[in-house]
């Protein structure tokens, strides 16, 4: 998919997770993907006549899920290693439609318009929308 990026207005801080595996509670073969905890400003990738999809500043596809509640993530244990959190430092301030949730495990994460942020393992370059429709829970977060 081709891509054109824009660059949100203001700075956030967002982190990723290091270490993942796949699926939601499933295994599979995607594996050599970890994610580096860094600085992040937040992004969202337009596709030609498509629509706006949230993606971290490396351009890897973020992901909401259906079982979650406004503000609450319902993803851990094998769930976040196959669909690790867009972690948010402790820190982090709230900006426009992003917010930063506390998760069960004490850990921050960032929601777009109160739902959290998720990566998919399978996603191994910029543009990868594989987590998309899984399971009929997991769909790309749309603007």
């Amino acid at each position: 998919m081709k891509f054109a990026t824009l660059i949100a207005a203001a700075a956030l801080s967002l982190t990723a997770v290091s270490g993942m595996a796949a699926g939601y509670g499933q295994s599979n073969n995607y594996s050599g993907n970890t994610y580096q905890t860094q600085q992040y400003q937040p992004q969202k990738q337009v596709q030609a006549n498509g629509p706006v999809i949230l993606v971290d500043p490396k351009g890897l596809t973020l992901y909401t899920f259906d079982n979650d509640r406004q503000g609450v993530s319902n993803c851990y244990d094998g769930c976040a290693v196959d669909w690790p959190p867009f972690y948010a430092k402790p820190d982090a301030t709230d900006y426009g439609y992003f917010s930063v949730i506390q998760r069960q495990d004490g850990e921050y994460q960032w929601a777009y318009k109160g739902a959290p942020l998720y990566y998919w393992i399978g996603d191994a370059r910029p543009g990868d929308t594989n987590g998309d429709g899984i399971g009929g829970v997991w769909h790309v977060a749309l603007k």
